[in-house]
């Protein structure tokens, strides 16, 4: 009696959004540009902490004497535009990306938002991902350079809860570390080694815009990791 096999090829349906994405990556590079995804929770701080990294981009050029980086941002939301104006209004180019309801990005979206910058080219593009824990992990958005933010008031143990953002990223950023007072429960030992267990090469910052910890060791490693990636 002959044997029938019936062998079941799946193509990921991330292949397409992959492939998009190495292509922009490639072609940021080509044009010098440093992109970097940003993901977190809502109200985790993303645009206040953007505004103090590019702040501090900002004031370590000068104090080398050299030009201010140029600087752009997408910013993702489900609706509304009230980030990005705040972007806008610190004198940094951006454009709004509002998805509708959807809960990530993936690379049309980004085709999309990039095209509205024209021609100009930027040394660093930043892209402020959905607050959303789940979702965007699992798309390329083409960034040269994935990190998420965890606040303080929100709680170590989403590491436990959200294991594949952490597992996702290039570096864990803890914000609002001026909340610890506040919040005694916070365990950053047990934060980073479980961090560190789901993903050994991560990074790990603590931060607070609202005093400014944290944030210039913050700039020189992003300063870092686009020498090493563009040259």
């Amino acid at each position: 009696m002959d044997e029938t096999r019936i062998i079941e090829l799946r193509r990921s349906i991330f292949a397409r959004n992959d492939a998009e994405a190495d292509a922009f990556r490639a072609a940021r590079k080509a044009e010098n540009t440093f992109f970097v995804d940003i993901m977190a929770s809502p109200g985790a701080g993303k645009t206040t902490l953007l505004l103090a990294l590019i702040a501090q981009l900002r004031a370590d050029s000068a104090a080398s004497g050299d030009d201010a980086p140029s600087v752009a941002v997408i910013e993702a939301d489900l609706e509304s535009d009230v980030d990005a104006l705040k972007i806008k209004e610190a004198g940094v180019a951006s454009v709004e990306l509002n998805t509708r309801g959807i809960c990530h990005v993936e690379m049309g979206m980004v085709h999309q938002a990039f095209s509205a910058f024209g021609d100009a080219q930027y040394e660093y593009l930043f892209l402020e991902n959905i607050g959303n824990l789940v979702c965007p992990a699992d798309f390329d958005t083409g960034a040269h350079l994935r990190v998420m933010l965890l606040s303080v008031p929100e709680g170590w143990d989403k590491v436990m809860k959200y294991p594949p953002m952490f597992a996702a990223v290039d570096a864990l950023i803890v914000t609002k570390t001026d909340y610890l007072p506040l919040n005694p429960d916070f365990d950053r030992d047990a934060l980073r080694t479980q961090a560190r267990i789901l993903n050994p090469d991560i990074r790990y910052f603590e931060t607070s815009a609202r005093t400014g910890d944290g944030i210039e060791e913050l700039a020189a490693w992003l300063r870092s990791q686009r020498e090493a990636t563009l040259a």
